[in-house]
C-alpha cells in the first residue's frame, strides 16, 4: 500500500528535486511514499540516520517475548536488584517502561526532524502524529509486533545501517590515507606518494559504491516511511506489555482480541503497508479503535535520571564513583598483587567525606580487637575472603552494569551495534543510598583485614 503526498504537485516540485540527488524507487518490506522518486537523499544526515535506526532496532528487539520474560524473571530478581531495591515487580516495571519511552522519544524527534524534509505531507507531519499516538489515538490493527512485514523492516534498517557503518569506515580510511600521503610528502619520498595516490583512488571508488548501496543514496521519504512505522509498531508494543503495570499508559485495544497477548502469530494476509495517515490518527472514525484516553506525561524536563528518589545512590550523584570504587576493590580482590600507594589514595578520595569517617572508625575498632589477640589471623582473613566473595557476587555485576550503562550513552555516536542494552534500572542509579554505602564500607574494610592478615606489603588497606 503506496503512501501518496496529499495535495503536492510534482511539476511545482521539479526546481526543488533538480538541487537533490535522484535515488532508486525500489520499494521496502513495508510501505514507501510514491514520490520517493522526488525526494532529496539523506547524503550526510546519513550516519545520524544510521543511528537512529540503531535506537529503534535496539528497542524493538529489547521487546520481544524473550527479552521481556528475561525482563521479569532475570534481570528484575537478580541478587544485586532485589538487594538494592524495593521490592516491588510494578515499580521496577515502571523504570523500565519510562526509560524505553524516554529512548523511543528521542527516536520519535530525530524522525520528525528527518519528516520535515519529506516531500510527503503526511511524513512531513510525523511529530503531531507522534504527539496524537502517545495519547492513544492510534490505529493499531495494522501494528502488530511479530508480522512478517514488520519483521522484515527490522531487517531492511539493520542492513542500511551495516552499510552505513562501512561508508564512514571507508571514508575514514580515506582522510588516514590523505594525513599519511601529507606527511611522506613533506618527507620527499616519492615512491610513498604514487603509492598512497593508488591507494586513495581505489578506497574513493569503495566510497562511492557504499555510498549507493547505504543510507547516503536514500531519500527522505522512503526512509522517514520506514522508521515512522517501527516507530508506531515499538508504542504499541510497549503499551500492550507495560500496560498491566504502568496505568499512565494509554490502552491499546484493537477488534482483534488476541492483540493483547504476548505471542503474536505472523498473518501472512496482513497489509503490506501500515496506514500512517494524519486522517486516520486525528480524527475518531471507522479506522481508530480506541478504548481509554490517558494523558501521558512527556514533558522533556521529566527525565528518568532526574527522577531518582532522594534516598538513592543516583539523586546523591555517586553512582559512577561508587561503581569504579567496587570494580577497583573486586580487581584486587581477585588479585595476589598488593594495592598500590597510588591505586590506596585513589579509591579513598572517591569517597565521600561521611563514607571515610565511616571507613576510618570501622578499621581502628578492628585494629583495636588484633592488638588484643594477635592468634588466628589467617583464619580471620579466611573468612573474610568468604564474606567478600558473597558481597562481589550480587555488588559487583550492578557495578559493571553501571560503568556499561554509561558507556552505552557515551559511545552511542560511534557504536552502531543494535542490541538490547543495560537498563537504568540494574545500576545502582535508583540503589538506596543506605545499604549500598554499607556493603562499599564492607568490602574495603574486608580488603584491608586480608592485606593486614595476609602481608601483601608494608601496609596493607585502603587508609
Amino acid at each position: 500500500m503506496a503512501w501518496r503526498p496529499a495535495g503536492v504537485n510534482k511539476a511545482s516540485n521539479k526546481s526543488h528535486v533538480s538541487r537533490h540527488t535522484k535515488s532508486s524507487s525500489s520499494s521496502l518490506p513495508l510501505s514507501s511514499s510514491s514520490s520517493s522518486s522526488c525526494s532529496p537523499t539523506l547524503q550526510i544526515l546519513a550516519f545520524e540516520t544510521a543511528k537512529c535506526m540503531v535506537r529503534l532496532v535496539a528497542l524493538y528487539k529489547s521487546l520481544s517475548d524473550d527479552q521481556f520474560h528475561r525482563l521479569r524473571n532475570g534481570i528484575m530478581k537478580s541478587p544485586g536488584v532485589v538487594t538494592l531495591n524495593p521490592d516491588d515487580e510494578t515499580y521496577l516495571l515502571s523504570l523500565a517502561c519510562e526509560e524505553m519511552l524516554e529512548n523511543l522519544d528521542q527516536a520519535a524527534a530525530i524522525v520528525s526532524r528527518l519528516g520535515k524534509k519529506c516531500i510527503d505531507v503526511e511524513l512531513n507531519r510525523f511529530d503531531i502524529a507522534y504527539h496524537n499516538m502517545k495519547q492513544g489515538i492510534i490505529d493499531a490493527r495494522t501494528l502488530d509486533f511479530n508480522t512478517e512485514h514488520v519483521v522484515k523492516a527490522i531487517d531492511q534498517m539493520e542492513k542500511y545501517v551495516c552499510s552505513t557503518s562501512v561508508l564512514y569506515a571507508s571514508l575514514v580510511g580515506v582522510d588516514e590515507m590523505e594525513i599519511s600521503k601529507r606527511k611522506k610528502w613533506r618527507r620527499n619520498s616519492g615512491s610513498k606518494i604514487d603509492y598512497f595516490n593508488e591507494e586513495i583512488s581505489s578506497r574513493r571508488k569503495q566510497v562511492l559504491h557504499f555510498r549507493k548501496i547505504s543510507l547516503w543514496n536514500q531519500t527522505f521519504d522512503k526512509i522517514v516511511a520506514l522508521m515512522a512505522q517501527i516507530v508506531a509498531v515499538i508504542f504499541v508494543r510497549i503499551c500492550t506489555v507495560f500496560e498491566p503495570f504502568v496505568s499512565s499508559l494509554p490502552c491499546i485495544t484493537t477488534k482483534n482480541r488476541n492483540f493483547n497477548r504476548l505471542h503474536y502469530n505472523s498473518n501472512p494476509k496482513s497489509p503490506k503497508g501500515v496506514t500512517f495517515r494524519l486522517s486516520s490518527i486525528t480524527k475518531i472514525d471507522k479506522f481508530i479503535t480506541k478504548i481509554r484516553y490517558m494523558d501521558v506525561k512527556t514533558e522533556k524536563n521529566q527525565m528518568l535520571v532526574q527522577s531518582a528518589p532522594e534516598n538513592t545512590v543516583g539523586a546523591a550523584g555517586l553512582a559512577l564513583r561508587y561503581a569504579n570504587v567496587i570494580i577497583m576493590a573486586e580487581a584486587y580482590f581477585y588479585s595476589s598483587q598488593m594495592i598500590t600507594n597510588d591505586a590506596r589514595g585513589y579509591m579513598f578520595e572517591m569517597l565521600p567525606m561521611n563514607l571515610k569517617q565511616m571507613l576510618r572508625g570501622k578499621l581502628k575498632s578492628h585494629w583495636h580487637k588484633d592488638a588484643e589477640a594477635r592468634e588466628g589471623q589467617q583464619g580471620v582473613a579466611e573468612g573474610w575472603k568468604a564474606a567478600l566473595e558473597e558481597i562481589f557476587e550480587w555488588l559487583a555485576p550492578v557495578a559493571h552494569d553501571t560503568m556499561q550503562w554509561q558507556q552505552e550513552r557515551n559511545l552511542e555516536q560511534r557504536n552502531l551495534d543494535a542490541k538490547p542494552t543495560v537498563l537504568l534500572l540494574q545500576t545502582l542509579h535508583f540503589s538506596d543510598l543506605e545499604r549500598t554505602e554499607t556493603a562499599i564500607v564492607e568490602i574495603l574494610v574486608g580488603l584491608s583485614c586480608i592485606y593486614r592478615y595476609e602481608n601483601r606489603g608494608k601496609r596493607g588497606g585502603i587508609c
